[in-house]
């Protein structure tokens, strides 16, 4: 079985999961991010996460920051969020 496989079959039975076993595997991914610095990434992820960004600007897929403060600020009135 491979990776998008498995996570599927993940994801369908926690959708269908109680409680109890919710509450388990969520304290199990909190332990794992704890210990392994889930966020963290090497300056060579940092530098292809880099390029990928400035190619998608290149193709014109990037938004301005003005539109994009724009489009938040919408959201937030419409979920009444401050």
């Amino acid at each position: 079985m491979n990776t998008h496989q498995l996570k599927e079959e993940i994801l369908d039975f926690i959708n269908h999961a109680d409680e109890r076993f919710i509450r388990l595997v969520y304290s199990m991914v909190e332990s794992e991010k704890s210990e392994t610095g889930f966020f963290n990434i090497t300056n060579d992820e940092m530098m292809e996460r880099a390029k990928k960004s400035l190619k998608s600007v290149d193709k014109g897929l990037a938004r301005d920051i003005h539109e994009f403060n724009k489009d938040i600020a919408a959201w937030k009135k419409n979920r009444a969020i401050k």
